[in-house]
């Protein structure tokens, strides 16, 4: 690994006082930076996360871009669950799940998951949080309300929170289809909002820099973006499923953030009923897949080489017909199981037995709302609004 200069070492080796100071520290304190960075690297992405809680260097070091590059390109995105406490209760909770430190998934102890910090909506109205995107460790929120839906984006591990502009023509008309990514070439995080100005007509796509404060108008596409409602992020490239709208059928709507051009990608060589499946775009192992369930089984494509056509391989297969209803694939884990949501409960399935099987882990909400895979990250807000000058208020710790 790339050795990483951090920022946090205040070291005179040359000045008695600046020795004795030194001298006095932990002995792990007065490790090289590179051998620091060496060791943060080794330790489970929950332990890390509590590191930044044992002093103000370890803070500052884990919150280093370098060393949060270095960490991301080692890190496998791991489970971000936001539900409830109790069936009965309405402070939902983010809950990262650390799969890789669970010695199965039929039950699981309180030392793989660790409560983050979540939004807590300061509006009476509101109807709860949804969580459109995530991307390199931040999430973007809707906050729904009986006014109007706002926008967040938030750091769940540092409790930050950053309230978005709304745009200058909000549309109430009509859901909104969102996305939320990087690009890595331009080194900006971009939100965009796909929707039809009036019911019915076509859909006009708007992007906002993270940090401008400024919508933008990039125009329409020629494809419907109706099935699919969350973009999913993957390489520089948002995806939904939508129609064309010449034909009506069906394709792979690509956004690329960097030139803010859509463009098409074929679906699988398979045959696609809306009326009795239903579709889902994601990714695993780094490729860009679809998940088509119907009441017998749900069957898991992979795309092996972008945009190839001929790349498309049936992955996975599960033929359970109580298990397919009501169930949303999250997770493939390493021993070859699959995390399900299973009527709002957390389930594993094993396709040597074709069953599902609950997954009990402490301290786990007794609903879950909804799951993202989530990389974490330690870097601030701040980092990513490219020291722009934000209005009072707009950034908040939560």
């Amino acid at each position: 690994m790339k050795k990483t200069k951090l920022c946090c070492r205040n070291r005179a080796p040359n000045d008695e006082e600046g020795e004795e100071e030194h001298d006095q520290k932990p002995y792990i304190l007065q490790l090289p930076d590179h051998l620091m960075v060496q060791i943060f690297c080794k330790i489970t992405t929950k332990t890390l996360i509590q590191c930044k809680r044992v002093c103000k260097s370890w803070r500052c070091w884990l919150a280093d871009p370098q060393f949060t590059r270095d960490l991301l390109s080692r890190t496998p995105a791991s489970l971000l669950v936001s539900g409830f406490r109790t069936p009965t209760s309405k402070d939902t909770g983010y809950f990262f799940i650390d799969l890789d430190r669970a010695s199965t998934l039929n039950r699981a102890s309180s030392d793989v998951v660790l409560k983050l910090f979540s939004i807590k909506p300061n509006v009476q109205s509101s109807r709860g949080i949804h969580i459109v995107g995530s991307c390199n460790g931040f999430l973007c929120h809707e906050l729904l309300s009986e006014v109007s839906n706002q926008l967040y984006i938030s750091n769940p591990v540092t409790g930050e929170s950053l309230t978005l502009p709304e745009p200058t023509n909000p549309c109430r008309t009509s859901p909104g289809k969102y996305g939320f990514g990087f690009s890595p070439i331009s080194n900006v995080y971009k939100v965009v909002r796909i929707m039809s100005p009036i019911k019915g007509s076509e859909e006009q796509a708007m992007v906002l820099n993270v940090g401008s404060g400024i919508w933008r108008d990039i125009g329409g596409s020629v494809n419907s973006f109706g099935i699919t409602d969350d973009g999913i992020y993957l390489n520089g490239f948002l995806h939904w499923i939508g129609r064309r709208r010449s034909e009506g059928s069906l394709l792979i709507c690509a956004f690329d953030i960097e030139s803010e051009h859509f463009r098409e990608l074929p679906l699988p060589p398979c045959s696609l009923d809306l009326k009795k499946t239903r579709v889902q775009l994601g990714v695993l192992k780094g490729w860009l897949c679809l998940i088509i369930s119907s009441r017998v089984k749900i069957n898991v494509w992979v795309m092996k080489d972008y945009g190839v056509k001929e790349s498309w391989t049936k992955e996975h297969e599960i033929r359970d017909p109580l298990s397919c209803f009501g169930t949303e694939i999250l997770k493939f884990t390493g021993k070859g199981k699959v995390l399900v949501s299973h009527l709002s409960h957390l389930h594993a399935y094993t396709p040597a037995t074709m069953g599902l099987v609950w997954v009990e882990v402490d301290e786990l909400p007794a609903m879950v709302v909804e799951a993202w895979d989530l990389i974490p990250s330690f870097v601030s807000l701040k980092d990513i609004t490219k020291g722009l000058e934000l209005p009072a208020g707009v950034l908040q710790t939560m």
